[in-house]
């Protein structure tokens, strides 16, 4: 670890023990402040008497009906579905999370559509979330435990259910991490959050080939520094944060992630920025596409390069109603392997119509068109793609308890 990094990780533990968040989680990640009644109270008339304990079920069950232009870009798909139509289950978490007292607070979610495995930190990767929050006084939280990684950006903040395609900078990386953060309120409107966390839920060994030649680092961290504002009166937000992570010996990657919102009453305009530099490839997305462009290799990228824009509209011309417009555009490239150097541009574009039909419950349903397009140079040797999907979904957040 060079004389920078060490600075620099040594900078985030000493503020983490004395700083902490306002709520102790993130604005978004599915925790938002709402008044939802719940069914043990709509249904079996329980009151409830503490804050304490509450139980949610986090799901997105859609019908999709894919396209592609088999011609052009024969007929691979991002998620590995094929042309035509059927039923998907997209999201389903279990969540419980609550206030003990006036400093104790804790979080929990788990993934339940996917097989679990166990990761290197002694965890199941089914695990999102499992935080505890100690919160000192109205200017300082600190947070302990499997943590959504304090990054900037409005998508990556977002429950994962409301989401109706992730672009290709996040599918690249896991946000849900073993560490430690810490935040301090800057008066009523801004927070500023410093974290530490472990960069990989697994050991190097399960994303570098020991034939490249790579060692593990001895400390393979992330630190982030994050910034959530809130100005103008509320019309102005944003969640900005930049990260250094170290996961092989000497090598390094930052992210910048700006995530900034114009908040109307009745529209948003949210433009997210993400970029990554890399020496060793961190996203894995250009060392993926190299060994199939050559499946002989085994090589990593180095210094690759990552840039994604994203631009959403939501308008609320009723509070029944949600219609969303949205597109993104995003840049790879591997600066030493000249056939991989800006080899990949990627395009993507969604419009949606949801209706809500109860204003007590976060339910809706959705009608989206959703599509991407990935375009190659011609000297990297892989074929530009499309994928194209029509879905209608029921997205509910459900609160049991």
């Amino acid at each position: 670890m060079n004389n920078i990094t060490k600075t620099f990780v040594t900078a985030l533990l000493a503020a983490t023990v004395q700083t902490a968040t306002a709520q102790g989680n993130l604005n978004g990640l599915g925790n938002e402040k709402e008044q939802t009644q719940s069914l043990a109270e709509r249904v079996l008339k329980l009151e409830k008497k503490s804050d304490a304990f509450n139980l949610y079920l986090n799901t997105h069950i859609s019908y999709q009906e894919r396209f592609n232009n088999q011609e052009r870009f024969g007929s691979r798909q991002s998620d590995g579905s094929e042309e035509g139509g059927s039923f998907k289950g997209r999201q389903l978490r279990v969540e419980m999370l609550g206030n003990l007292n006036e400093h104790w607070s804790y979080r929990f979610r788990y993934r339940l559509n996917r097989p679990g495995e166990q990761q290197s930190d002694n965890f199941s990767n089914n695990i999102d979330i499992m935080t505890v929050n100690y919160k000192f006084n109205d200017r300082f939280t600190l947070s302990a435990g499997k943590l959504g990684v304090a990054l900037g950006g409005y998508q990556y903040d977002d429950n994962p259910i409301n989401v109706l395609e992730f672009c290709d900078w996040l599918n690249g990386i896991d946000g849900f991490h073993l560490g430690v953060h810490g935040a301090y309120n800057v008066g009523k409107n801004n927070t500023l959050m410093l974290g530490l966390y472990n960069t990989n839920n697994n050991d190097t060994k399960r994303y570098y080939s020991e034939e490249a030649g790579l060692k593990r680092s001895k400390h393979p961290l992330a630190g982030s520094l994050y910034w959530i504002g809130n100005m103008c009166g509320g019309k102005l937000q944003t969640l900005w944060s930049y990260s250094l992570l170290s996961e092989v010996e000497n090598k390094y990657s930052s992210l910048l992630m700006l995530g900034t919102r114009l908040n109307m009453p009745k529209w948003q305009l949210t433009l997210d920025y993400y970029g990554a530099w890399e020496q060793i490839d961190h996203h894995k997305i250009t060392t993926t596409e190299m060994r199939a462009a050559d499946p002989a290799t085994s090589k990593v990228a180095r210094s690759t390069r990552y840039h994604s824009l994203l631009l959403d509209w939501t308008y609320q011309p009723t509070p029944h109603w949600n219609c969303i417009l949205g597109g993104r555009m995003e840049f790879a490239s591997a600066k030493d392997n000249p056939a991989f150097r800006n080899y990949r541009r990627s395009y993507g574009y969604q419009a949606a119509v949801q209706w809500i039909p109860d204003l007590t419950q976060d339910a809706r349903l959705s009608l989206a068109y959703i599509g991407s397009r990935v375009d190659y140079n011609d000297k990297c040797g892989l074929a530009d793609f499309n994928t194209d999907r029509l879905e209608l979904s029921l997205i509910y957040r459900i609160k049991v308890y």
